[in-house]
């Protein structure tokens, strides 16, 4: 499985929500729901559950950021 390398900027007080992290490079796999490539979809859904500290409502809702 290969990995897409990913740096991640949060700014306008996002950055709240993740620990008060402003930058972040993280690794995740290229293909997050075999057998399709990940999107930004996916990216956003993996922050959610591997990155969000709190208030995810305020992050995402549904499927929307």
């Amino acid at each position: 499985m290969s990995l897409l390398k990913i740096k991640l900027s949060f700014s306008g007080g996002i950055e709240l929500l993740f620990d008060n992290i402003k930058q972040k490079s993280v690794e995740i796999p290229s293909s997050i729901n075999p057998p399709n490539s990940t999107t930004m979809k996916d990216l956003i859904s993996w922050m959610k559950d591997n990155l969000l500290k709190e208030r995810p409502e305020l992050f995402m809702s549904g499927d929307t950021v």
